[in-house]
């Protein structure tokens, strides 16, 4: 793959419109590759593909050598700082907590982290990716946000549906939000370590805030976003901030003081980049779940997105993580649309 010093994708998220649309895949990406289903039964644990720098570079590469794409993103997991925090985790395959957090006590007992201390596989990772990296393609790197994270702490793990936090929030208001205070203050100092040791864009993932109504995600998560993305201000890389779920306020989301929006697929781009003026970069958002369908009908879905973002500074995206078993023909597919993308055919 080719690349230049000034990546497409680093243009778009400063609001230019770049000559060849840029396109990467959310999170998770590398799953429905051959090499890493390999290593990954190798290893026999995906903690210690996590935690082993030079396993996680080699995942962190795979896409862009792969199916070249126009930015990599860090192999990590979202929860990755709360563990440091005090909360034992495994994967069964998905993470279970060793001891939800469901009081006032549990949380006064998380402690914040430091990241050189605590984390030093994920910024040695980091610095093993950009050596690797061919020029021009970007690393980007990436934190849960706050409100998210709360969600599998108090939870316990996955759900199908996250209730327990908004149980808690109800019940004892001061102890929820004791926990997103906590939380942001370890998702600023983590980000700001990974951009210390390499990465060029972050993105905060609210894969669980759709979850909130209009008046308590003005309440209770906006202020908290705000002061991640103004302590990250100044620190010369775009911030992406990923809001799945929030189509019924995003009118809100310019406020969170973010470079670039994210948005699922669940939202209209064009109605967005009117809603907001065309100011804002925006990223997204193919559904997933297209990558199904006959190779013609992956193509005519890219380009509806495509021309719908004819102009604006826009990184397409999936609207989500890819599904395990996407095939990968299809996933390659869709990058070579968007690459050979041309307005005037």
């Amino acid at each position: 793959m080719t690349g230049t010093a000034s990546s497409s994708f680093l243009q778009a998220c400063q609001g230019q419109v770049p000559a060849r649309r840029p396109v990467w895949l959310m999170r998770q990406a590398g799953r429905i590759l051959k090499p890493y289903r390999e290593l990954r039964e190798k290893t026999g644990s995906i903690l210690k593909l996590f935690k082993t720098p030079e396993l996680a570079a080699q995942v962190t590469l795979m896409p862009v050598a792969m199916l070249e794409v126009d930015a990599a993103i860090l192999f990590a997991d979202i929860l990755t700082p709360v563990e440091p925090m005090g909360c034992q985790i495994d994967f069964v395959p998905g993470p279970v907590f060793a001891k939800p957090v469901q009081s006032r006590a549990d949380i006064d007992a998380l402690s914040t982290i430091d990241p050189q201390a605590q984390l030093p596989y994920v910024l040695e990772t980091i610095r093993l990716v950009r050596r690797a990296l061919p020029p021009g393609i970007p690393l980007i790197g990436f934190a849960g946000a706050p409100f998210t994270l709360a969600t599998y702490m108090v939870e316990g793990g996955g759900a199908k549906e996250f209730t327990r936090f908004r149980r808690l929030l109800h019940a004892d208001q001061g102890a929820a939000e004791a926990l997103l205070d906590k939380l942001t203050e370890v998702t600023i100092l983590y980000l700001k370590a990974q951009i210390a040791a390499g990465t060029q864009a972050v993105q905060l993932f609210d894969t669980w805030i759709g979850a909130l109504s209009p008046a308590l995600f003005a309440q209770l998560a906006l202020p908290r976003l705000q002061r991640i993305f103004s302590a990250l201000e100044g620190l010369g890389v775009p911030r992406i901030y990923y809001a799945n779920g929030a189509a019924h306020f995003l009118d809100l989301l310019p406020g969170t003081g973010a470079d670039v929006l994210g948005l699922d697929w669940r939202a209209d781009l064009a109605q967005a980049f009117r809603l907001f003026g065309g100011r804002i970069p925006l990223q997204g958002n193919m559904d997933p779940c297209a990558l199904f369908a006959d190779p013609s009908a992956i193509a005519a879905e890219a380009e509806r997105i495509l021309r719908q973002t004819r102009g604006l500074p826009h990184v397409f995206n999936l609207g989500h993580g890819v599904h395990p078993d996407t095939p990968c023909d299809h996933v390659k597919l869709l990058v070579d649309t968007v690459h050979g993308y041309h307005p005037s055919t």
